[in-house]
């Protein structure tokens, strides 16, 4: 999930700048199926945040940045010793907002499938009438404002009585546009970027298009504009459902009602949509700063269940010099008899028995393991003469760096008395 939060954050950036840009210049333009069409591009650019955030890292990386301290690069590889304890609390806090995220996610799932139920009760419990070429389904509820969902236009049966004919023209043009179809995705987005208030927003602003459309359709029709205003301004109570319908008394209605009698917006307005280039820009380069792009990256490794290491038990030794040594046998000399079928880990778990005795025997004991030591080993030249030898003998695969496969590996591995490396295990692997 680590992978898809930051996707999601990297989403979030462009799609907050872009609305924005949007608002500023183009919101108030009576061209609707235009502002549509840039709605639904905002929508497509932001969700290509990563292949576009890659092109952008070409285009912005300054090969003269002075590199962090204690930062080694050899062979094009980046290494930077880290403090067991401080990563340690990073994972804890990335797991943390992970779990965050996948909540919210969940509670934002839950509330759409309610929605979506529920619509789908009120229109099982209606009867079935056809108008103007559409299935309409009468409703006995008065209380319910008329909306349209997919195929289908909901209302009660006072509102056709009464209204009928203008509340018909009207879902008739959702229907025809497919407005929801941008509904559901306007949702889906939001759902994935439930942390967002441009993803909320965007979806009020495509509602508030579909009715500028919806309601030029009906003047175009030959309605008048002074009896159909009137009829918003009686339906602009009742309940509606903002999720994944188009309601007749959407909030808006004083815009919509200015809207109707503003004139077209003249083909060169459109130009203005140019500013949203700037602003895409823009978001591009805050999602590639070095801070960002460091948060994002600590989040793509983050997991919702850190991968257990397995903590070797203290056992005291009754010794006063040892007090604080851990003593563990890694070797043991026996087997059980269904070891050949038993896991590496189980053969693992089996073999790590805690030994005590004195101090002198258990030196004495080649077999014998220290977690805990007065002084513990270090590389010649320290952590930082460390990382470069580490660093010099990486062999990057090739098919690894054709895929650009990256992450943390943790290893684990014993210093002999000697000072040489034994018993390497690989603790948590990226790829095989």
């Amino acid at each position: 999930m680590g992978p898809l939060f930051a996707y999601s954050i990297s989403c979030s950036v462009l799609l907050a700048l872009m609305y924005m840009a949007y608002k500023w210049v183009l919101a108030s333009e009576n061209q609707h199926r235009f502002n549509r069409i840039v709605l639904w591009s905002i929508y497509l650019v932001s969700l290509s945040a990563i292949p576009l955030g890659v092109v952008a890292d070409r285009w912005l990386a300054d090969s003269s940045e002075d590199l962090p301290a204690g930062l080694i690069e050899v062979g094009g590889i980046m290494m930077l010793p880290v403090a067991e304890d401080s990563a340690s609390l990073a994972d804890i806090i990335c797991s943390a907002i992970l779990w965050i995220y996948v909540s919210g996610m969940v509670v934002a799932m839950l509330h759409t499938g309610v929605v979506a139920v529920r619509l789908a009760l009120i229109v099982r419990s209606g009867s079935g009438a056809d108008a103007c070429g559409q299935r309409v389904i009468l409703i006995r509820d008065e209380g319910i404002a008329p909306f349209s969902v997919m195929g289908a236009i909901v209302m009660s049966h006072k509102d056709y009585a009464e209204s009928g004919e203008m509340i018909v023209a009207h879902e008739c043009c959702h229907v025809r546009h497919r407005h929801w179809v941008d509904l559901v995705m306007a949702q889906l987005v939001a759902v994935f970027q439930w942390y967002n208030p441009a993803a909320w927003l965007m979806r009020e602003e495509l509602k508030a298009v579909h009715e500028y459309q919806a309601d030029s359709g009906v003047i175009s029709s030959g309605v008048n504009p002074r009896e159909y205003q009137m009829l918003l301004i009686k339906k602009a109570v009742g309940a509606r459902f903002p999720s994944l319908a188009n309601s007749l008394n959407h909030s808006k209605l004083k815009k919509r009602i200015t809207m109707m009698y503003n004139q077209k917006s003249p083909a060169s307005r459109r130009l203005r949509g140019l500013a949203l280039v700037p602003a895409l820009g823009v978001a591009l380069a805050v999602a590639n700063l070095d801070a960002v792009a460091s948060v994002l990256a600590d989040t793509s490794e983050a997991t919702m269940i850190e991968t257990p290491v397995e903590t070797l038990p203290d056992v005291p030794v009754e010794s006063p010099q040892l007090e604080e040594i851990v003593v563990v046998s890694y070797k043991s000399n026996e087997k059980s008899s269904d070891s050949q079928t038993a896991s590496p880990a189980a053969e693992s778990r089996e073999s790590m028995k805690p030994v005590t005795g004195s101090a002198d025997a258990l030196l004495a004991d080649g077999g014998q393991v220290y977690k805990k030591v007065e002084k513990m080993p270090q590389y010649p030249g320290g952590e930082v003469e460390l990382m470069k030898y580490v660093a010099t003998n990486i062999r990057y695969p090739e098919a690894a760096a054709k895929a650009q496969t990256q992450g943390r590996v943790i290893a684990q591995f014993v210093v002999e008395k000697d000072g040489s490396i034994g018993d390497v295990n690989v603790i948590r692997s990226v790829s095989p």
